[in-house]
């Protein structure tokens, strides 16, 4: 029996034609938005990501910005004159604030600092709870974090919530989840560093990208990593390994059993602790997968 319009008589909610018209280009979550901002007339990214469960306030800026170049949303009011953090900080008068959070923030950030702020500094701190929006809980977690990097100033706070509000952190309970993240991270890359016998430090901004691409979105474990470090022989590199890995999961193949069902390797000649030496590929293996030139292959990426 083929369905029908159910009879409706509560509130209704008038959709525009613009966005009925877009249906078919915008996905869900662009969707989604514009019937959350027309039910609330609410344009707030960070209200609009928490209410909607979207994975980052940048998804709300990037629906925001779309329905703004179809022309559903527009600017409303005159841009503002840009006023310098700095200087919105230096406007803050700490003696005449009531606000209890403002001395326990103060107190608590030079406690995470191991030193005493100077009243600049203290202007500042409390900028990101007044100005910014922050939670102080959330600041306070921040002024741990960096401390524990060893960098011990408001400053780096500053420069450091701006990506945990990008990564979509607005309370403590965000942003707990993400340092949970954040030190899972450090262990694989430790992990791996071990592994390509290099030291953490000498990683690169891209190769801990990539470390952490393998493990969070491909589901990659040790293993798996071993296994393409034998196939990689003397271009024991994460670039190199990288394209080896990226090969098998556009092949399916998830499991060391797959990767050795391949060929050239098996489990008699394969030693956890070395790797075998380059050999020229016979003439009847030109084309198997693991005598591919990876390097051509996969160029450097970002």
């Amino acid at each position: 029996m083929p369905y029908k319009l159910a009879a409706y008589h509560g509130d209704t909610l008038a959709v525009p034609q613009i966005v009925l018209t877009h249906l078919a280009q915008a996905d869900g979550d662009t969707v989604r938005t514009a019937l959350y901002v027309l039910q609330t007339g609410d344009t707030d990214p960070r209200t609009i990501a928490r209410a909607l469960g979207l994975p980052s306030i940048e998804s709300a800026r990037r629906a925001l910005q779309y329905w703004a170049g179809a022309g559903l949303l527009e600017n409303g009011k005159a841009a503002a004159p840009l006023v310098p953090a700095e200087e919105k900080a230096a406007s803050i008068d700490l003696a005449s604030l009531n606000d209890p959070y403002v001395a326990v923030l103060c107190e608590e950030a030079q406690t995470a600092f191991g030193k005493a702020l100077s009243r600049s500094e203290m202007q500042r701190l409390v900028a990101l709870y007044l100005n910014d929006g922050w939670q102080p809980d959330v600041i306070l977690l921040c002024c741990a974090e960096v401390t524990r990097q060893g960098r011990r100033s408001v400053a780096a706070v500053a420069r450091e919530l701006p990506r945990w509000r990008e990564d979509g952190v607005e309370s403590g309970e965000d942003a707990e989840r993400y340092l949970r993240k954040v030190k899972q991270r450090e262990e694989w890359c430790a992990d791996a560093a071990a592994q390509f016998g290099i030291a953490p430090t000498a990683l690169t901004r891209w190769e801990r990208g990539a470390i952490a691409r393998w493990h969070e979105e491909w589901g990659i474990g040790r293993d798996m990593i071993d296994e393409a470090l034998l196939r990689a022989g003397s271009k024991n590199t994460i670039r190199y390994v990288d394209g080896i890995l990226r090969a098998w999961r556009a092949q399916g193949i998830t499991t060391v059993a797959a990767a050795r069902g391949q060929g050239q390797l098996s489990g008699s000649n394969i030693l956890a602790t070395e790797r075998p030496a380059v050999q020229q590929p016979a003439a009847s293996a030109q084309k198997d997968l693991f005598n591919r030139d990876w390097t051509a292959m996969f160029d450097e990426e970002g």
